[in-house]
């Protein structure tokens, strides 16, 4: 199982804190977010990627408690027993 934590404003649009899916084998975290936006009804991706399905500025994904943006990025591999983390960008002041 590959278990999915979401934080913040993604916590609140999604009503839930986490969700479990099944690995698939060796997946990336583009292919990741592609299967969680599958399983859910409300859309999110938008909070995470732009139009160019990269990933917005501050928005912070966590594999394992490392920062994709120090690993592969959005084509980090992840496979079973991982932990991924969602943030999408903060703002406010």
């Amino acid at each position: 199982m590959i278990q999915i934590q979401f934080y913040s404003l993604l916590r609140l649009l999604l009503k839930q804190e986490k969700l479990e899916l099944p690995a698939a084998g060796e997946e990336t975290i583009a292919q990741l977010l592609d299967r969680v936006q599958q399983q859910l009804a409300t859309p999110f991706l938008h909070k995470l990627l732009d139009d160019n399905r990269q990933l917005h500025a501050g928005t912070i994904i966590l594999v394992n408690r490392r920062n994709v943006l120090h690993l592969e990025g959005l084509q980090t591999r992840v496979s079973a027993g991982d932990v991924v983390a969602f943030f999408p960008p903060g703002a406010g002041g």
